[in-house]
């Protein structure tokens, strides 16, 4: 394997650490809607949307584990994040075989 491709292996994984390390932190950090008189239901959502950093950070690693620019995850590219290939299925929420950029930042906040 070339330096090159292993560079980029690194590249990406670690940018999907600190994405997911980012939405981790801020998840963290938010207050709890219910909390402020707001619905239970309303807690889930709020927790659910990355704000517009994280989703910056989530877009760059996804477009860096994205070899082809197709604007989808295979499997096989995937298989560069560790984190991501060890939850493709359950993150392929439409059964597709691929991961969009939405299932990928989904999978990405329920890390956090």
């Amino acid at each position: 394997m070339t330096s090159r491709v292993q560079r980029r292996r690194v590249i990406s994984a670690v940018l999907v650490v600190a994405s997911v390390g980012c939405a981790a932190t801020a998840a963290q950090d938010r207050v709890d809607p219910s909390a402020q008189g707001m619905p239970r239901g309303a807690s889930a959502k709020a927790r659910a949307e990355p704000s517009a950093r994280e989703r910056i950070a989530m877009e760059a690693a996804f477009a860096r584990a994205d070899a082809n620019n197709d604007g989808k995850l295979s499997r096989a590219e995937a298989a560069h994040l560790p984190a991501i290939e060890a939850r493709f299925d359950a993150l392929d929420t439409d059964g597709d075989g691929f991961l969009s950029i939405d299932e990928f930042i989904a999978g990405a906040m329920d890390a956090a």
